[in-house]
């Protein structure tokens, strides 16, 4: 699944700056759901294959995501402080929010540790200082977020701390939470409050997704082991419907995609697991999802016509760049992990390599 996460890293791209004016491309934000799904698949992988105790889970996270969050958050930081470069934002607004309390411990906490930072989409700053909340993003905190794009690692937080739990849970129990979240979901978006942007980022809406996930790896481990020609099939088939999922009537977006690579993944992993160029792509999603709004903003302060193909190679090489001097560490230190909680492998079986998710 690396090149699909790889093509969905772009698809966000592709919202934060149009390169494909015209194309259908599946947007940004139902990009970020159907990496939720992906993600429960990934995490019940290497809970099963990999990782004995929830600590040894949560450190193996730990280590795959917030070096590298760190990095992107202190060059972004960085980048507004000195050069005043934000594609949304000023060092003058930075100021302001430093200079309100509640603003900046809000502003701080969320950008320090990711969580919470979902809500900075419902979170305004008041004239007479302070916070307050709002139906709609357009005067929200989060555009003056160092990272804009980091709020999915907060709900992707949310569900690593649940997953140790979840995949003991047994598979009844998992769809009656995946029907509930996903009437949630349905309810919320039927109801007047509908066009409330809390409810677009709220974790309990987005639940089934990860549930979903943990689904289609428990159907993948009844699968034959050997691949067969119809798994490379339904991913060109899960591909082709990322590149025009945005033409799908409005109501649809959330759940086609997401819902696309449920019933696929089972399929699309067993024929790509052992590709390494697809493991690779699936690591350089990561930091590619990160960096990315940080190589707009330059090229938007200071080329004078830019253009997405530029943009897009060099947050490419920025990424494939920040992977090469990580990623080694990171293994190094997630070897030493899972050497001390060992797992005994079935004869005939392999543990796989857990992969890095946005």
């Amino acid at each position: 699944m690396g090149i699909i996460r790889l093509l969905l890293a772009f698809a966000v791209f592709n919202s934060h700056f149009p390169s494909f004016e015209g194309a259908p491309l599946v947007n940004g934000h139902e990009a970020v759901l159907t990496f939720f799904a992906i993600s429960g698949f990934y995490m019940a992988l290497i809970l099963d294959r990999t990782y004995r105790d929830a600590r040894s889970f949560y450190w193996s996270r730990f280590l795959t995501l917030y070096p590298m969050y760190v990095l992107a958050l202190v060059v972004s930081l960085g980048l507004l402080t000195s050069l005043d470069v934000h594609s949304l934002t000023s060092r003058a607004t930075l100021l302001a929010i430093v200079a309100d309390p509640a603003a900046f411990l809000v502003m701080a906490w969320t950008s320090a540790t990711t969580i919470g930072q979902e809500l900075l989409f419902s979170l305004a700053r008041s004239p007479e200082g302070g916070l307050h909340f709002v139906a709609y993003s357009h005067d929200a905190l989060w555009a003056d977020a160092p990272l804009i794009q980091a709020w999915s690692l907060s709900l992707e937080a949310t569900f690593y701390a649940l997953a140790p739990f979840l995949v003991r849970l047994r598979s009844r129990t998992l769809v009656g939470l995946l029907a509930a979240s996903l009437a949630l979901k349905i309810a919320a978006m039927a109801s007047p409050l509908s066009g409330v942007i809390f409810f677009k980022r709220f974790f309990l809406l987005e639940f089934w997704l990860f549930a979903g996930g943990i689904l289609a790896y428990r159907a993948h481990r009844r699968l034959p082991e050997a691949a067969r020609w119809y798994d490379y099939a339904l991913f060109l088939a899960l591909a082709g419907l990322g590149l025009v999922a945005d033409g799908l009537p409005k109501p649809l977006l959330p759940f086609f995609l997401p819902t696309a690579a449920l019933l696929s993944m089972p399929l699309v992993f067993r024929g790509f697991k052992r590709l390494r160029f697809d493991r690779f792509a699936g690591k350089i999603s990561y930091p590619f999802y990160l960096l990315h709004y940080i190589v707009i903003a330059l090229f938007e302060t200071y080329a004078e016509d830019p253009e997405g193909g530029q943009i897009l190679a060099a947050a490419l090489a920025a990424s494939i760049l920040t992977h090469f001097l990580f990623n080694p560490g990171i293994e190094s230190l997630k070897t030493k992990l899972r050497r001390r909680h060992a797992l005994s492998v079935p004869e005939g079986g392999a543990v796989l390599q857990p992969v890095s998710l946005p």
